[in-house]
């Protein structure tokens, strides 16, 4: 899996919808996602809403997910109950673990993005703002992407927004998402305000 694969997806996506200039939300590696998209077609986008991105997220495939003695399910499942705040409802931390054991295959295409084929290093500040609005958010509780990083990604982007949002971890919308609601309707009210004459 690519940038290019996931941009033209998305757009051929809207495309087939017929959305005009819809607000784009990705989480995690689809974060990065997001900034692909701000880059390279920020005029099919009302706003983009990174969560938990980076220009760069190394370290993160590893030639022995393709070994077959590893199960990926358990893999996966290790990894994302250690990104999620501890203080995040046991039922949706234990569903979004759940998510993210069925699609264990599917995550090395991801992480082979993430990690592999994703780099804005030294291209962010292409990024137009004025075109399109971007805020991003990340959990305070999340060490695959932590704050630190996504505020110093968000400044290299003029215009750009940052929000960190305290008690979650990497998957705010599903592991609290009571809890995430009012931190995107902050980032819509940014982006309104934005876009306001």
């Amino acid at each position: 899996l690519t940038a290019d694969h996931f941009v033209n997806f998305v757009t051929a996506f809207c495309d087939a919808l017929e959305l005009d200039q819809p607000t784009f939300l990705g989480s995690s590696f689809s974060g990065c996602v997001a900034l692909h998209l701000a880059l390279r077609c920020p005029e099919r986008f009302r706003a983009i809403i990174p969560l938990q991105a980076a220009d760069y997220a190394p370290g993160w495939w590893l030639d022995w997910w393709r070994h077959p003695h590893t199960n990926g399910a358990q893999v996966c499942s290790s990894g994302v109950w250690d990104m999620m705040a501890p203080m995040s409802p046991d039922d949706e931390r234990w569903l979004t673990l759940w998510y993210h054991m069925q699609g264990a295959e599917v995550l090395k295409g991801d992480l082979h993005f993430y990690s592999m084929d994703h780099d804005l290093r030294g291209r962010l500040h292409e990024i137009d703002t004025a075109k399109c609005p971007l805020v991003m958010m990340t959990g305070s509780y999340d060490f695959l992407t932590p704050p630190e990083v996504t505020r110093a990604t968000a400044e290299q982007v003029d215009g750009c927004e940052f929000i960190e949002m305290k008690n979650l971890g990497h998957f705010p919308m599903s592991e609290n998402y009571p809890l995430f609601k009012p931190y995107l309707a902050q980032a819509l009210e940014i982006i309104d305000r934005k876009l306001a004459p």
